[in-house]
């Protein structure tokens, strides 16, 4: 306190100044956050306002059997995210589109991510304050600089867990969708129809690769529902965003469009999805005598270069002390 203190008669050059409108500042700073936590979780515990806002989150104001209800937390966060997101409405549905790649598919998932982009730099902040009256000979131009990193950091690291995760994610669903494609190739061609083959690679699926048996189920369940087989099939391109499955619909959806057989497109698309997975692979390969040059430089030939040539040097010395 006496560091923020201090800072701010630094900068007025009135201490009595300075001194009532730091105390004015924490005292208002103080009596905002305190009325609007506990008009939130105050209106959160009251039953009907409770079951309006489960009501706009989509559940009717109840919850499913077996699922436990959201905590007030959740629903604040949502509250808060909520209101962002209407003044971001542009950005949005690239930020859906985003959450969806990641694994993220709740209806409020948008406005956690607004939420938690929000409320992270401000927690950031606040633990800088605390922090900077440790630091001794801090400037305030230093002062300033750590703040806004605080605030920085805060609003990239949810950006950038979530692009990781995204990553990671399309990575696992890459792995497992040779497999897949595989297994479906299979069942196709033993007599069973698309839906049926989808869902018995889903079940097969299910322990080794969950990620992608869930997506494989997802498209069950739209098709069981009455979702055109071909939209099914796009929606599961748009949600796992991968480049190889967009263009597996693709010849999947122009198959069913003109009666071909699909067993004859997956086998083909199969081929060549081998094909290439063979050619990265060889890329791959090729790329790692240039990869090795640097570790090899830096890692290896010192400590060949002071076994080989060291104990030489060591007998050289010794050799012209004698003279």
């Amino acid at each position: 306190m006496d560091y923020l203190l201090s800072l701010f008669h630094s900068v007025m050059n009135d201490e009595r100044l300075a001194r009532l409108l730091f105390v004015g500042g924490i005292g208002l700073s103080t009596v905002l956050v305190a009325i609007t936590l506990l008009l939130l979780v105050q209106g959160l515990q009251d039953p009907s306002k409770r079951r309006l806002v489960m009501i706009k989150r989509g559940q009717g104001g109840t919850t499913v059997q077996g699922q436990e209800p959201p905590s007030n937390l959740q629903l604040m966060l949502e509250q808060v995210g909520q209101r962002f997101g209407s003044v971001a409405q542009g950005q949005n549905s690239a930020v859906r589109t985003q959450l969806i790649h990641a694994g993220y598919r709740s209806a409020k998932a948008v406005q956690m991510y607004w939420a938690v982009r929000l409320l992270t730099p401000l927690i950031l902040v606040g633990v800088t304050l605390l922090v900077l009256p440790l630091i001794p000979k801090l400037s305030l131009i230093m002062g300033i600089l750590l703040l806004l990193l605080a605030v920085g950091v805060g609003w990239l690291a949810p950006a950038i867990y979530v692009d990781k995760r995204k990553q990671a994610r399309m990575s696992r669903l890459l792995v497992a969708f040779p497999d897949a494609l595989d297994l479906m190739v299979v069942c196709v061609e033993s007599g069973l129809a698309l839906p049926q083959a989808i869902e018995r690679v889903a079940d097969e699926l299910a322990v080794s690769q969950a990620e992608l048996a869930l997506e494989l189920a997802l498209v069950n369940s739209e098709i069981r529902a009455g979702v055109p087989s071909t939209d099914a099939l796009k929606h599961l391109a748009e949600r796992t965003g991968l480049e190889d499955i967009r263009g597996l619909v693709s010849l999947l959806a122009q198959s069913i469009r003109f009666g071909t057989s699909v067993g004859a497109t997956l086998r083909i698309y199969a081929e060549e999805f081998r094909d290439r997975r063979t050619q990265f692979a060889e890329e791959k390969a090729a790329k790692i005598g240039t990869k090795l040059v640097f570790p090899l430089i830096f890692c290896l030939w010192p400590s060949f270069f002071l076994v080989a040539i060291g104990p030489a040097l060591i007998g050289v010395l010794k050799a012209f002390s004698m003279l």
